[in-house]
């Protein structure tokens, strides 16, 4: 494992010496290499875009631990920015954040505390829409301890229930609007002049119909055999009203609807066939397993330059939509622009297909050659010339810019804005998780670890080290040949001693 502890020296070193490092947290650059030791998987491949990618975005997550009097909490800006709360917290990403932070050797002493400050913040869990009961299960599947949704389970559900006390409508799925899906101004949530629409959008109905099958385990760990029922209720429910109403002509769509027509939003189904375009968010009822099979074949449009993809990455909507791209006077847009956010929930979706999806296995080589795509474009040039690693808010799918970055550079870094370098390390997406579940196959379990790799074509071999699952310390290790590391062909895991 020496070598492994070389390679990510090397990295780390590489960052810190391209770095400005304005804002400084928990862990700063210069403890930087002695934490990351500690606490993270190592991982080895032929692929340096994607190697180098991986050790980057675990370098950018350290930046956002925050230490707090109420413990630890993680950020999605690093300077402080005016519509957080609390410590500079937001909860659009908080899904992320858990699902990325939990391979972490010590995930529970940094992101218990986390959780439990949402919990005990209902109105900030409220801000935006997030998978949340769901994230903390995927914590608890990697560490073991079931605790922590079994102690804040009363907690879990009373956030369930502000979400049907403010956003459920008459036909029993629940209404928001792009904005507070962290989304806004997308081609389907925004009228030609710009207003928000209210929409059954497939986020927060996916996100709750998720989350209700989480606090149903949760509920099952503990015996609570009532709050199980009920939930489990809610979740086949809910489910069902996805895949009648929102899957339409191959898609899952958003539909939006106009004022006045909340008490009767069956109408929206009626008047917006035909009319919603086909968005990224349509990928999201995937990620929590909801369609039934035989739809998959929607993935198809990942590859189709008529649909999302691009020489920098999936786009947000559809690029033979009349309205992609279209004006508007602000720096985050999700009308076709690329957002690591859509594009890791998007390959999360792709991958919960190739693994549990009777022929999802025909999706793998997209899978990896999306993954690759997405390492590649965490790039910056600077106004030197040089290439440094980079990740941002939003790009530009069709030239090699940070949109959001340049128009906030050029507006001369209004403070009302965030301020100099706003969405520099942005914590928005996940990327590390994308290649432990993804690349070696580390599957969804409450059980012992189980691996299922997804090998690019051109691989002969990679190693992943350190890896913490449940109490016990474990390398994986892919050698096509035997020739790289010595120890036989093929797959091997190793419990570490």
């Amino acid at each position: 494992m020496e070598h492994s502890y070389r390679v990510l020296e090397q990295y780390i070193e590489a960052f810190n010496a391209n770095d400005e490092e304005t804002v400084c947290n928990a862990i700063d650059n210069a403890h930087a290499l002695t934490w990351l030791r500690e606490e993270i998987p190592l991982f080895e491949c032929p692929d340096a875009d994607l190697e180098r990618t991986y050790y980057f975005r675990w370098w950018t997550y350290r930046k956002h631990l925050k230490q707090t009097p109420e413990g630890y909490v993680v950020t999605e800006f690093l300077p402080q920015v005016s519509w957080s709360g609390l410590y500079n917290t937001i909860n659009a990403a908080v899904g992320h954040h858990i699902t990325e932070g939990r391979w972490l050797k010590h995930a529970d002493r940094y992101l218990s505390d986390y959780i439990n400050f949402f919990l005990d913040r209902q109105d900030d869990a409220h801000k935006y829409s997030a998978w949340f009961a769901t994230a903390v299960r995927k914590l608890a599947n990697v560490t073991g301890n079931y605790d922590v949704g079994g102690d804040a389970l009363q907690k879990l559900v009373r956030n369930y229930e502000i979400w049907e006390e403010t956003h459920h409508l008459p036909n029993g799925m629940f209404w928001s609007i792009d904005d507070r899906d962290a989304m806004e101004f997308s081609i389907s949530g925004t009228t030609e002049d710009c207003r928000v629409r209210h929409g059954i959008r497939p986020t927060l109905n996916s996100y709750l119909c998720a989350d209700a099958e989480a606090i149903a385990q949760f509920a099952r760990d503990t015996g609570n055999t009532e709050i199980e029922a009920r939930f489990r209720e809610k979740h086949e429910k809910l489910k069902s009203l996805i895949n009648e109403n929102l899957f339409s002509d191959g898609f899952y769509r958003a539909f939006h609807y106009e004022e006045g027509m909340e008490n009767d939003p069956d109408r929206v189904f009626l008047e917006g066939r035909g009319q919603s375009p086909r968005e990224l968010i349509g990928y999201i009822p995937w990620m929590f397993g909801i369609p039934p099979a035989g739809r998959e074949a929607a993935f198809d449009l990942l590859a189709d330059e008529r649909s999302f993809s691009s020489p920098y990455g999936l786009t947000t909507a559809e690029r033979s939509h009349p309205r992609f791209l279209f004006p508007a006077k602000h720096e985050c847009l999700w009308n076709g622009y690329v957002w690591p956010f859509a594009t890791a929930q998007t390959l999360t979706a792709l991958n919960r297909v190739i693994q549990t999806y009777p022929g999802g296995e025909r999706y793998k080589e997209l899978f990896c050659n999306l993954l690759r795509q997405y390492a590649q474009t965490h790039t910056r040039v600077r106004e030197d010339g040089k290439t440094v690693p980079w990740i941002d808010e939003v790009r530009h799918p069709l030239r090699d810019d940070w949109s959001s970055r340049t128009i906030l550079r050029d507006r001369g870094w209004l403070e009302r804005k965030g301020g100099y370098e706003r969405g520099k390390d942005y914590n928005h997406s996940t990327f590390c998780d994308l290649v432990l579940t993804g690349i070696v196959g580390i599957r969804e379990s409450e059980g012992a670890l189980e691996v299922s790799p997804n090998i690019p074509a051109d691989w002969e071999w990679f190693r992943l080290s350190n890896l913490h699952y449940k109490g016990k310390t474990y390398t994986v290790l892919f050698d096509k040949n035997g020739e790289k590391f010595g120890s036989g062909s093929g797959l091997r895991v190793i419990e570490q001693r």
